[in-house]
């Protein structure tokens, strides 16, 4: 791999780190990066990307415990349902085309960011948690939080994006605040991710000089990115990523269907 090639990996994964700990869907930069930038496999892509996302999810989830953000009752039902959820999506990718694996990848992109876009101009209504009673004790809660996990499992097993880009915004619809949801985020992306990467791992999914690279910006940019969630306003960083997401949308679908 030429050397300005995995520079352009490294500081995009180095932003991706960054992103996840203060806004929440980042690590899916990374993805289209390995996707958009090289001719990686899609198991590839998915499995090294995995790998990255252990280890600043780990240093994301440390510093929501430090700061006493953590709901370790709703982490843990979405973690445990998104690890099962997981081996779902690693079946899918065995049998979607690199092709489509791009498109699909596209689409997520954009969903994300329109998403991100309608939740801040408030056109997506927040459902009181409280009417609901949906909390991680009660039974509804379990369906739910447990519902999230499965379907986010899934989507990361399968593109390898660990959850970050799913988990705040389906948390945010049903009332938790940004910054709770932000802190369940890094624990449920760490048994997504680990189960995903050991899946990957076992078929030999993994780009093993690269990952390690890349591992490292992340790291880097998931610890400086904490510090942003706690001293910056998020609303003023989503609108930027909701766009950026959407404007990459066209793009990667492009890629996938032309080149």
């Amino acid at each position: 791999m030429e050397l300005a090639l995995l520079v352009v990996l490294v500081a995009v994964s180095f932003a991706g780190g960054a992103v996840v700990t203060s806004v929440g869907p980042g690590g899916i930069f990374v993805v289209a990066a390995l996707y958009g930038l090289t001719a990686l496999p899609a198991a590839v892509v998915a499995g090294t990307s995995s790998v990255t996302f252990i280890g600043g999810s780990v240093l994301g989830a440390a510093g929501y415990v430090y700061s006493d953000d953590m709901d370790w009752g709703m982490a843990l039902l979405i973690g445990i349902g998104g690890a099962v959820g997981t081996q779902l999506g690693v079946l899918l990718n065995g049998v979607v085309s690199r092709r489509s694996f791009g498109v699909l990848l596209g689409v997520l992109l954009g969903t994300v960011g329109a998403t991100i876009l309608l939740r801040e101009r408030g056109s997506l209504d927040r459902l009181p948690t409280e009417a609901l009673d949906v909390t991680p004790t009660s039974s509804a809660g379990v369906v739910v939080f447990g519902t999230v996990g499965l379907l986010v499992g899934a989507a990361g097993g399968l593109f390898g994006i660990g959850g970050a880009a799913l988990v705040p915004p389906a948390l945010v619809l049903v009332g938790v605040s940004m910054i709770t949801a932000l802190a369940v985020t890094q624990v449920a992306v760490v048994f997504i991710a680990s189960a995903s990467a050991v899946s990957y791992t076992l078929q030999g999914s993994v780009a093993v000089p690269l990952v390690f690279a890349i591992t490292a910006g992340y790291l880097l940019g998931a610890l400086g990115g904490w510090r942003v969630a706690k001293r910056v306003d998020p609303n003023r960083l989503t609108t930027v990523l909701g766009v950026l997401l959407i404007g990459l949308m066209p793009v990667l679908v492009y890629r996938s269907l032309v080149l």
